[in-house]
């Protein structure tokens, strides 16, 4: 096994899956029930990287409005049983060039998923684009009691790995693949190297990132993935 980086957390919706428009949907559908219009552009600028519990609060929050927890557990349950009807449209894919950069670090590399989506939307959509045996590790929102862009998820998914491993890791040992600016910043700040994909957004607002690609085509990317190291 190449001795940098000893393992590898991916970020899921946005990173391995094009799942981002799903979960607007569900979003969408679970607070117009409670009078709240959320638009496309206040989604994807001011909502991905987090989880549903972050989301509610920030949104209900921005909208003035009281978010009990009557209400919390309402929007949760709706909002998982929306997203379960989305996924079930088949209306997702591997993001583009992902299946084989997966494929292909997972012959030389541990990996393991942090997300902040619901542990059943992630293996359902694994399956379904082929990718699940690579990913024996993951860590969902349902295992941390904060949500990113606080980091103790990916430090969650580092001890898993290590447990894998049966071998200290350190946040210095793994590379975190992410597509959200605010949580690559609180990643490297806790030490881990991060590789940033702009597929919510652009290259430009990805400079927290050690590096920052346009998509994760092998050919372009898993080659120069030990080389990250130095910038550390």
């Amino acid at each position: 096994m190449p001795l940098w980086p000893r393992g590898v957390i991916f970020d899921f919706d946005g990173v391995i899956v094009n799942s981002e428009p799903l979960h607007y949907l569900a979003f969408r559908q679970t607070l117009a029930a409670e009078k709240i219009d959320l638009t496309e552009q206040e989604y994807f600028t001011e909502l991905i990287g987090f989880d549903d519990r972050g989301a509610f609060r920030y949104i209900f929050q921005k909208h003035g409005r009281e978010l009990d927890p009557r209400t919390f557990l309402r929007v949760m349950t709706r909002k998982k049983e929306n997203m379960r009807a989305q996924i079930q449209s088949r209306k997702y894919a591997a993001l583009p060039g992902v299946e084989e950069f997966v494929r292909g670090l997972w012959r030389n590399y541990p990996l393991a998923i942090c997300s902040g989506a619901l542990r059943e939307e992630i293996e359902t959509m694994l399956e379904g684009v082929s990718l699940r045996d690579c990913f024996p590790t993951i860590v969902a929102a349902e295992d941390v009691s904060v949500g990113k862009p606080d980091p103790t998820g990916y430090l969650l998914a580092m001890r898993l790995l290590s447990q894998r491993l049966r071998d200290k890791l350190e946040p210095e040992d793994c590379l975190i693949v992410e597509d959200a600016p605010a949580v690559a910043r609180t990643a490297r700040g806790v030490g881990f190297a991060v590789l940033a994909v702009a597929n919510s957004y652009p290259l430009d607002k990805l400079g927290d990132a050690n590096w920052a690609v346009e998509s994760l085509h092998p050919d372009r990317v898993l080659k120069r993935i030990p080389q990250l190291q130095i910038t550390t």
